[in-house]
């Protein structure tokens, strides 16, 4: 427990100093977006290959994993189910989905997955599963209910998760961690070095996006967003806790880590899609927002209730 309460510490301080970065526009207006860039097209990249690739395969694609990918689906179907007996139409109905099923598997994610589980792998199936499957049938969705009629090309879609770096670098070294191919200490140490930074950097982004949000109302969005942030802070970590416990059998640090993942608030990218798409702006914003500020008081619950 004493472990996990320092991990908890080292997060919240460096996510401090990120809100203070924010707070007092230390690095401007393009701060935020400048560590973004680095961060997805450098670090997550290579903490990704690194990690996996000098790790069997049994690890990444682990039980862990496979409760999050259930959990996160069958929270997605029930509100698609409520969604569709309140008609709240099909964009919105997504857009609320997703806000359920997507969790912040980066910016806190990894830094939670390292400082608390001890591995960065215990979230890559999670991420994995978000942009190689879950964000190209999304966006496909999104596209084919478009009002206006502004479809992206079949090929656009789905070569979506090979345009993404942090993606590529993950099934890179799956495939090495598969085939047993062990990575040259020549071409591993630049890489290894690169990944150090990610961490912090991602802790630092994600404390300065701290700063400045709010919760924007809207006309019909008390309902959507109630049902979204249920779904997303109880029955999703409620439903993995019974999978591990019950179903997978596995012991007690697994039920914490499969927990811990399911509460983790609803991912920073699906208001992106949001504001993309010009639906569920408020509902996605509201949820994330909500989620994000029951996650700590949860995340340490969590590893009080397992010890």
């Amino acid at each position: 427990m004493e472990g996990v309460l320092q991990g908890f510490f080292v997060v919240g301080v460096v996510l401090f100093a990120g809100y203070l970065l924010a707070r007092y526009d230390v690095l401007g207006p393009q701060g935020t977006k400048v560590l973004s860039a680095l961060s997805f097209t450098v670090g997550l990249p290579s903490l990704m290959f690194s990690m996996i690739a000098t790790r069997h395969v049994s690890e990444v694609l682990s039980a862990t994993g496979l409760i999050s990918v259930i959990t996160a689906v069958a929270c997605m179907m029930i509100f698609v189910a409520v969604g569709a007996l309140r008609r709240w139409g099909t964009r919105r109905t997504v857009i609320g989905a997703l806000t359920t099923g997507i969790v912040n598997s980066t910016n806190l994610g990894v830094p939670l997955s390292v400082y608390v589980f001890g591995s960065a792998t215990y979230v890559t199936p999670i991420m994995l599963f978000q942009l190689a499957l879950l964000t190209p049938v999304a966006l496909t969705i999104l596209d084919l209910a478009d009002p206006k009629g502004h479809k992206l090309s079949v090929l656009k879609v789905v070569s979506t998760p090979f345009r993404n770096p942090v993606t590529v670098a993950a099934i890179l070294g799956i495939l090495l961690s598969a085939l047993e191919v062990e990575v040259p200490d020549l071409v591993l140490a630049p890489i290894s070095l690169a990944a150090q930074m990610t961490v912090p950097l991602m802790l630092i982004i994600f404390g300065m996006s701290l700063h400045g949000i709010s919760l924007r109302g809207g006309t019909g969005d008390a309902a959507p967003t109630t049902v979204a942030v249920v779904l997303k802070s109880a029955v999703q970590p409620a439903f993995a806790w019974v999978l591990a416990a019950y179903v997978f059998h596995l012991d007690q640090f697994s039920m914490f880590v499969v927990t811990a993942c399911a509460i983790l608030p609803t991912g920073q990218n699906v208001v992106l899609y949001s504001i993309r798409y010009g639906v569920g702006q408020a509902l996605a914003q509201s949820t994330a927002v909500i989620t994000t500020v029951l996650s700590v008081p949860l995340l340490l619950g969590a590893a009080l209730l397992f010890g």
